[in-house]
């Protein structure tokens, strides 16, 4: 392990001097301590240091100059940099300048164990390596070692890659095509497979695969494929990772729970003359992948549940305006239904969809500011009144901008009115600047007012209401949006009611 390795630890924070200070002694190490760059570099004159774990901002100098001092004095030292805040240009300049691992705080000190025997690993080669090139007697040690060095600088490149392509991930992405597609990535795999187990057999259901040669999709077939009962056995009670021939399992836990596993088979193609098609860093690269896969599943899950939470809160003051007027239900759902409909057609993303479909709902949610009698009025608005009137959009994005995690969401609702020639309220934007979601509800809005009875006003026959929406393209509506629309509208494609 890392018993008898002298370490040195310098940060300007004293609890974090003493919580580090005593893990390591714990596990047998030497510990030195510094709250300054200038104590730290008379350390390393005096001390033989194995390891300097630096804090990037300190007092006197700065963690990366104190790096560089560190490598121009001692070259063999292995440093590990750490930090509260994720910077990624001193990232990458740190691990340029030499550095061996960099660690945000905070951390769990467990894993810091395995940083410090990756590191330690490191350290062995740098010091023979040195040693060989002063001795000058094996050439061919030397160009191994370089081998192992280059070898470590891929691990660590793809470590930190593998990090930023799941701490890149937002709430609208595919968490389960992502992870297929950097285990590919990563092991070369020709197939990769996402199972989820069923709730009550305990079945792996196939959910989503990827493969080399055509890509990656959805499953769309309850498709349950056949495991041995020592592979089902392992998979249901084994925490960690394990191989069968040239499949390799990964469990996928949340909260200690067993949801399900991924499953890659590795390109025979890329397998070198080894009997064994996995190597070291390939376990270690996949359990990093379903240790990141599991925690962003989990933050999923608790978005989802949050977001639940939300919509329930809204739907209550959806029920309030359908009290004060029937009609809004009935639009909003029709305009919700067409919307979806119209949005597959024009094959929009997953995440475009879920926003429609959670916003069309709700997309006249401001009106619960309309005073009644606006609101309710059973003939014409007059100018004054239609201003008020307009500003439901408004109201509907405040009350929306109260909750985070709905910016998308809020923005979709105030510029459901706006109109593609930028002539729409309440910004006047025009064209692209418009979310693509209100461009749709906006069409499908319109063409159910139209084609509705009000107090005041009977409804217009379906086509033609289709001939002015028609007429309105390129001024009131999105042209591409217009060209779907029609079609669908005239198949009859899409019920109305």
């Amino acid at each position: 392990m890392i018993e008898g390795t002298n370490v040195l630890v310098v940060d300007d924070n004293d609890s974090i001097i003493t919580v580090l200070s005593d893990f390591f002694a714990l596990n047998g190490c030497n510990v030195y301590s510094a709250t300054t760059g200038k104590k730290a570099i008379e350390l390393i004159r005096n001390e033989d240091i194995d390891v300097a774990i630096l804090d990037v901002k300190l007092p006197d100098i700065n963690g990366v100059a104190l790096l560089e001092t560190i490598k121009d004095e001692k070259s063999t030292i292995a440093v590990i940099m750490m930090s509260g805040y994720k910077d990624h240009d001193a990232i990458v300049d740190a691990m340029k300048k030499g550095a061996s691992d960099f660690l945000l705080k905070p951390f769990e000190l467990d894993k810091l164990i395995l940083i410090m025997m990756r590191t330690l690993r490191e350290r062995s080669i740098l010091v023979e390596k040195e040693h060989i090139y002063k001795s000058l007697e094996d050439k061919k040690r030397i160009e191994l070692l370089n081998r192992e060095l280059q070898a470590k600088i891929k691990e660590l490149t793809t470590t930190y890659n593998i990090a930023s392509k799941f701490n890149s991930l937002s709430i609208y992405d595919d968490v389960y095509e992502k992870t297929l597609d950097i285990i590919s990535e990563v092991l070369d795999a020709k197939i990769c497979r996402f199972y989820f187990f069923d709730d009550c057999s305990r079945e792996p259901v196939l959910y989503k695969e990827k493969r080399a040669s055509n890509g990656n999709g959805d499953v769309h077939h309850d498709d349950k494929m056949v495991f041995g009962d020592d592979v089902l056995n392992r998979l249901n009670t084994q925490k960690r990772y394990f191989v069968k021939d040239d499949q390799l399992f990964l469990p996928i836990k949340v909260k200690d729970e067993h949801i399900g596993f991924v499953m890659a088979v590795k390109n025979r193609n890329s397998l070198d003359t080894s009997k064994l098609p996995y190597h070291d860093s390939d376990i270690f690269f996949m359990k990093l992948i379903g240790e990141k896969a599991s925690a962003q599943i989990e933050n999923r899950i608790l978005y989802e549940s949050l977001f639940e939470n939300v919509f329930q809160t809204l739907t209550c003051l959806i029920d309030a305006i359908n009290k004060r007027d029937t009609y809004t239900e009935g639009h909003c759902n029709r305009v919700t239904n067409m919307s979806l409909k119209l949005a597959e057609k024009m094959d929009l993303a997953g995440f475009e969809r879920d926003v429609i479909r959670f916003v069309g709902p709700i997309h006249d949610l401001g009106k619960i500011g309309i005073p009644d009698a606006i609101l309710l009025k059973p003939g014409s608005l007059t100018d004054d009144e239609y201003k008020i009137m307009k500003s439901h959009s408004v109201f509907g994005e405040e009350i929306l901008s109260r909750f985070v995690i709905l910016a998308r969401e809020s923005k979709v609702i105030r510029s459901h009115h706006e109109r593609y020639d930028g002539k729409g309220y309440p910004d006047a934007i025009a064209k692209d600047d418009i979310p693509i979601a209100s461009r749709v509800i906006a069409l499908c809005d319109t063409y159910d007012a139209m084609t509705s009875s009000r107090p005041y006003r009977n409804a217009m026959q379906k086509q033609d209401a289709l001939k002015e929406i028609q007429r309105c393209s390129k001024s009131q509506f999105d042209p591409s949006i217009v060209e779907c629309f029609l079609p669908m509208m005239e198949s009859g494609d899409h019920d109305k009611g």
